[in-house]
């Protein structure tokens, strides 16, 4: 048992409990994120601080980012459309990481500057983007249901030969 633990061995059950784990914690801290850039800096200061920082397209790419985080954390709490968003994520925190914490140290400074936050956000959505919600989400439960409809229509048919 301990041997299949270390060696990464698991249950099916237990990554899928691990996956609703990782995608709740980073749709809170993407929500509280997207929730400041919306209602409390608002999107057109953000526009101003992203031009400032030399990020491209800032009329684009502020609204972008905060709206990706508000709603596509909203929507990823559910586990609906989470590669698709996940995607999005990682767009903004590689913006980030280049653009706002680039050189900065992981560890984050008595200034508050840090690329750490950026870094582990971008690595947590990679492995959504790449392993999926899991079995606790909207996105799998349409998959179960789309590929039984589907395997259901091809018994009603006969095939030709």
């Amino acid at each position: 048992m301990i041997t299949r633990v270390l060696a990464g061995d698991t249950h099916p059950v237990a990554t899928d409990v691990g996956l609703l784990i990782l995608r709740l914690a980073v749709a809170a801290v993407f929500i509280a994120h997207g929730w400041g850039d919306v209602f409390e800096a608002g999107v057109s200061n953000n526009i101003q601080n992203y031009g400032d920082a030399g990020i491209p397209l800032p009329a684009l790419a502020a609204p972008f980012a905060a709206y990706v985080q508000l709603l596509g954390g909203l929507v990823i709490v559910f586990g609906a459309l989470t590669r698709p968003l996940s995607a999005g994520f990682v767009v903004v925190m590689t913006g980030a990481l280049l653009f706002v914490h680039r050189g900065e140290s992981l560890v984050m400074g008595q200034d508050g500057s840090g690329s750490g936050y950026a870094f582990i956000m971008c690595a947590s959505s990679i492995l959504l983007l790449f392993a999926g919600p899991g079995r606790f989400s909207l996105d799998r439960l349409f998959a179960d249901r789309w590929s039984h409809s589907g395997s259901q229509a091809q018994n009603r048919w006969p095939r030709r030969t």
